[in-house]
């Protein structure tokens, strides 16, 4: 069971990394202006991410025979990670190499904001200069606890019951 969770957890959790990587690429690609359309891709990348780790969790379930409530957690919580590590490691890429003009251009944005409340610029700058890092690890640690979340929702529907009387001795 172990080496083959880890291995399926891998693969599962890269193709659950390519909804958020997809849906990032065309959030890149064609801004969204309005608040409404970004709620709305935001519940599409939600509903896709949650059906696709409720997929894999019962995939795995039909394969193992005592598939209870903590091994149906453990292999969501196990993929989550995997997907996070990509995750992360994604947009690490993303805003460092893929597309570097993207903060600047979210910085530009802000600036009369920031100006009208008096923030000081130069500390600023410095929070942008490795705001990938940031992004990257916050994005880490988010993403884990809705995976502990979704996993634990998800494992009270994919376990298996056990029949009432199958460890009783027959008379």
């Amino acid at each position: 069971m172990k080496t083959n969770l880890w291995s399926s957890a891998a693969i599962n959790g890269f193709l659950l990394a390519l909804i958020t990587i997809i849906f990032t690429l065309v959030q890149t690609a064609f801004p969204i202006s309005g608040m409404a359309a970004m709620i709305l891709l935001w519940v599409v990348k939600l509903a896709a991410t949650i059906g696709a780790l409720f997929y894999f969790m019962k995939t795995i379930g039909q394969e193992e025979e005592p598939f209870t409530y903590g091994n149906a957690f453990s292999y969501g919580f196990v993929v989550s990670c995997c997907s996070n590590i990509v995750i992360a490691c994604y947009l690490l890429l993303h805003y460092t190499i893929i597309f570097p003009n993207t903060i600047e251009k979210s910085m530009e944005a802000m600036q009369p904001m920031l100006e009208q409340y008096g923030t000081d610029i130069s500390s600023i700058e410095k929070i942008l200069n490795n705001l990938p890092v940031f992004l990257s690890i916050s994005m880490i640690i988010l993403y884990t606890i809705y995976g502990v979340i979704f996993s634990s929702i998800l494992a009270s529907f994919t376990k298996k019951a056990e029949e009432p009387f199958a460890h009783e001795p027959d008379l």
